[in-house]
């Protein structure tokens, strides 16, 4: 991906910003691989020295994308979630990844694609 609006219709994405108040916030989105991966999630967390994302390669273009998007939120907004359709869904002040799965879970695209799911497999 060579900027962050390859993503759109594809993949939900979660930004997060260094502070005190994301601290862990890595560790914690790679421990809800899972979650992560059904929802279709490419989350970025810049920590300051540099950015991490369960991406395996970040261009130079992503990664200047996520810094001023990120520069742009007001200064209590370190966490954004943008959904498939490129807009911005939720600015919180930390990562708190149960209320944006809920948050998601509650949009019409998810919903459709939970409903899709479930005939795909069969159920």
């Amino acid at each position: 991906m060579k900027n962050l609006g390859d993503y759109r219709w594809e993949n939900r994405l979660i930004l997060v910003q260094a502070a005190p108040e994301t601290e862990g916030a890595v560790d914690v989105l790679r421990d809800a691989q899972a979650d992560v991966d059904d929802r279709d999630i490419i989350w970025f967390v810049n920590t300051g020295s540099g950015l991490v994302s369960n991406q395996a390669r970040v261009s130079g273009g992503v990664e200047r994308d996520v810094t001023e998007l990120l520069k742009k939120a007001r200064s209590e907004d370190r966490v954004l979630l943008i959904g498939k359709d490129g807009g911005i869904k939720s600015r919180e002040p930390s990562l708190n990844l149960d209320g944006i799965f809920r948050r998601i879970d509650a949009m019409p695209m998810r919903k459709r694609e939970m409903r899709e799911g479930l005939i795909d497999r069969g159920t």
